[in-house]
């Protein structure tokens, strides 16, 4: 049986590329971005991409497996001129076309700022109402709902991953007492490949975040749905000038 092919969407990114790197050969990649993706590997093939024209989008979901949908401004509040061709029409039409092609699943990247108005204490669960902070949290809870909507009305299995900040470097400098929602770059990319290799979901959100004394992102559920099992955080390591844990 030959080995799905992922569509890896904003591939030219950070995470993209730290999927890319950690993953080495685990999955054939379909690299789309409407920037260049340098580097190509035998199980990589790059595709230029717009995610706000319905035809790249066609094209990029064509025979493929499962989506990881990365591609979206990053934080900007400009809504008119960028939070509304990339983070609104962008999933639509990714949505749309992943549907058509017959993919199986859609792992859609939302973020913390969906919820990050609730604040660290308690720490958030999946199950909470989000709590957007800014225009580009609203504009990540649209995405949220609609992958909802297409798990349910089309069958296509999909995965919202809440993504904290994944720069978590276990030997920087950070202090262990602040609350986190920062994730190391080899436990962003188990998380993805987790959501990936999951078997039997309609719909569900998870967090990413790495394994914190005082995380913002409680992680029960995730780690209980997907067997995901943090190598990092201020919870496994000692930070500067701290005695380890």
């Amino acid at each position: 049986m030959a080995t799905p092919t992922l569509l890896l969407t904003g591939a030219a990114g950070h995470v993209g590329s730290l999927l890319r790197r950690h993953w080495a050969g685990r999955y054939r990649l379909r690299l789309a971005d409407i920037a260049p993706v340098a580097g190509l590997a035998p199980h990589e093939e790059y595709l230029p991409f717009d995610m706000t024209q319905p035809a790249d989008c066609s094209r990029a979901c064509a025979n493929i497996h499962t989506v990881v949908h990365l591609a979206a401004d990053a934080g900007s509040e400009d809504f008119f001129g960028s939070l509304l061709p990339r983070n609104i029409v962008g999933p639509y039409n990714l949505l749309e076309a992943a549907v058509a092609a017959g993919c199986q699943r859609f792992i859609f990247t939302s973020s913390i700022y969906a919820v990050r108005g609730h604040g660290p204490h308690p720490p958030i669960t999946p199950e909470r109402p989000v709590h957007p902070q800014g225009l580009y949290g609203a504009s990540k809870c649209w995405g949220e709902a609609l992958a909802r909507v297409y798990a349910g009305r089309q069958g296509l299995s999909c995965i919202v991953v809440r993504l904290g900040n994944p720069t978590f470097d276990p030997q920087g400098d950070w202090d262990p007492e602040a609350p986190s929602y920062m994730l190391s770059p080899r436990d962003t990319a188990q998380l993805f490949a987790r959501c990936v290799d999951l078997q039997g979901v309609e719909f569900a959100i998870v967090h990413g975040s790495s394994r914190h004394r005082h995380p913002w992102l409680d992680l029960d559920s995730t780690c209980q749905l997907l067997g995901y099992q943090p190598e990092d955080g201020t919870a496994l390591s000692p930070g500067p000038n701290q005695d380890p844990v």
